[in-house]
């Protein structure tokens, strides 16, 4: 029927119709297939907490007065206190010592 000389134009409808449900039909089930991914259990990248070292407290040091009395002292203050907090922002660190250099 396909392989004769003379196709009629109702032959070619039709062929074409069942092509072209053949692709519509593979595209479904190759959508359904993709959307079944997302219940597939994957692996779970585990991170280990950070471990928060304990900040000793020493007696003495300098007193608020004294940091804000001097402006060089205010800043090695607040300079050492980023730095010892680095990329943290939830640490809490207590500055007990400056000595000038």
């Amino acid at each position: 029927m396909i392989f004769q000389e003379q196709m009629t134009f109702a032959e070619g409808l039709q062929l074409t119709a069942i092509a072209m449900a053949i692709v519509f039909i593979l595209l479904f089930v190759i959508s359904l297939i993709l959307g079944l991914f997302k219940y597939i259990p994957q692996e779970k990248k585990i991170e280990m907490p950070k471990k928060k070292r304990p900040v000793p407290v020493k007696p003495a040091g300098v007193n608020w007065n004294e940091l804000e009395s001097d402006e060089d002292m205010m800043v090695a203050a607040l300079v050492a206190s980023m730095e010892a907090a680095g990329e943290d922002k939830d640490t809490n660190y207590k500055i007990t010592k400056i000595t000038k250099l």
